[in-house]
């Protein structure tokens, strides 16, 4: 008996020092409109305020060993719908050093990422009135998947880099054209510096088979091909045929196999600097250029989206013909209740079948009040200026767009708040992506004022 209990004890001892380990987190927000208008009629909706679906549970695990040098991560995803879905990570990690950390999987690493994050972008976001959104305004993050190591070789410096290795067999070169690296250096009580080069291959090279080459050939009236026929060096004969009803096929030339391991690498390259030096001030500025070879020529991408989802085609314009980016955002803290948050952002673009893209821009001003009690309020307003061919409005696309939102929030625990807004966007502007999708006028024209009231409800563990 004595054996048994000693067996038994031992085994709840290993048991909550494996737990001691390992920990459990969740952050959920989901919001459902009791009423809404798309422009067209009055109707309900709900969703995240990302949009596609409505999370209302999950878990995220996290293990670390007990001397912190190995561990990993993942998420498991509820939807109202009663579907599963893995997280945004799975990933696992060992310190063979303490100043680098090897890990491969999934990953949602934000590390560098910069973001401006305020107002509507805790409700249902107005998709329709921004270019950039939010998180990543300044720099990307990354969520990729692959084989990363994180070196931190002093406090004051990180360094990040990932090749893409996945369970798919790929060519080497084809792998390191996608590969990702980035640094942040602070200079502590004044700056922070951050890069990253983010590849993305040759486009033109990707994937194409080879082809051989291909003589001409004749054919009879009735199908045959000839053995022995004229060339069009032999002019009289060659119409002859032509007109007696026999055809002829010209040849081909060989075409190289096009792996993707030649030409040049299309890339995005980032830059981001953030001040430090204001006590109650944060505030930075991000610069990014997409290299992407022979970029006024390569055709956009419409795979998957309808000829009249005039604003799905202008977002595939936006995300594959972006040539640059200039970002800026600022949040201050005036006083203990009051922060006031601004960023804007201007673009550039390669041309569209020889035509020329104007220039972009977006802008936003939010203000976040502490009411006391656990209530907050908190507005803003976001603008995205219209899309511009050569000059003119392109009729083909949405006018540009005007959005604003004014909510209040009430914390009913720790770890919880539950609130309600009034949110409006002009032009059948879209909310969450597809939440509320705005809808035309009679005439076709996407000028319809669409608006929201949702009630937000969020937990975090």
């Amino acid at each position: 008996m004595k054996k048994i209990l000693a067996i038994t004890a031992m085994a709840a001892f290993a048991a909550v020092s494996f737990a001691e380990g390992i920990t459990f987190g969740a952050w959920l927000r989901a919001l459902a409109a009791p009423v809404a208008n798309d422009g067209d009629e009055t109707i309900t909706s709900a969703g995240n305020s990302w949009g596609y679906g409505a999370r209302t549970a999950r878990i995220n695990v996290s293990a670390v060993a007990p001397d912190g040098n190995a561990g990993f991560n993942m998420g498991v995803y509820n939807d109202v719908s009663m579907s599963l879905s893995a997280g945004d990570e799975a990933n696992l990690w060992v310190k063979p050093m303490d100043i680098v950390k090897v890990s491969y999987g999934k990953y949602d690493n934000n590390t560098l990422r910069g973001d401006v994050c305020y107002g509507s972008w805790n409700w249902l976001r107005p998709t329709s009135s921004w270019l950039a959104e939010d998180e990543g305004l300044l720099m990307s993050g990354n969520g990729g998947t692959g084989l990363m190591a994180e070196i931190t070789p002093m406090e004051e410096l990180y360094i990040q880099v990932m090749a893409p290795i996945t369970t798919a067999q790929v060519k080497a070169g084809t792998t390191y054209k996608n590969l990702r690296a980035g640094f942040a250096y602070t200079v502590p009580g004044l700056v922070k510096i951050k890069g990253q080069y983010i590849g993305h291959g040759a486009s033109k090279t990707d994937g194409t088979e080879a082809k051989a080459a291909t003589t001409g050939k004749w054919t009879d009236p009735d199908g045959n091909e000839m053995t022995t026929a004229p060339t069009y060096a032999d002019t009289a004969a060659y119409f002859d045929l032509l007109a007696a009803g026999y055809t002829y096929t010209a040849g081909t030339p060989a075409v190289p196999a096009k792996d993707g391991t030649d030409g040049n690498s299309n890339c995005t390259l980032e830059a981001e600097v953030d001040v430090l030096a204001v006590e109650g001030l944060s505030a930075g500025l991000g610069f990014q250029y997409n290299v992407i070879k022979d970029g006024d020529k390569a055709a956009v991408d419409f795979t998957g989206i309808k000829d009249d989802d005039v604003v799905g085609q202008a977002n595939a314009i936006q995300s594959q013909k972006t040539k640059m980016k200039i970002a800026l955002g600022a949040s201050y803290q005036v006083m203990p209740e009051l922060k006031v948050t601004a960023s804007g952002a201007f673009f550039t673009y390669y041309k569209m079948a020889d035509v020329k893209l104007d220039p972009r821009f977006q802008a936003g001003f939010g203000v976040d009040y502490d009411l006391g009690d656990g209530l907050a309020a908190n507005a803003d307003v976001r603008y995205r200026s219209v899309l511009k061919v050569d000059g003119e409005k392109d009729d083909d696309f949405s006018g540009d767009s005007l959005a604003f939102s004014v909510g209040v929030t009430k914390s009913v625990s720790s770890n919880g708040y539950i609130g309600v807004a009034f949110q409006g966007q002009t032009n059948s502007g879209n909310f969450a992506n597809n939440v509320i999708t705005g809808k035309a006028n009679d005439d076709g024209e996407y000028k319809n004022f669409t608006w929201c009231v949702p009630v937000a409800l969020s937990v975090w563990f």
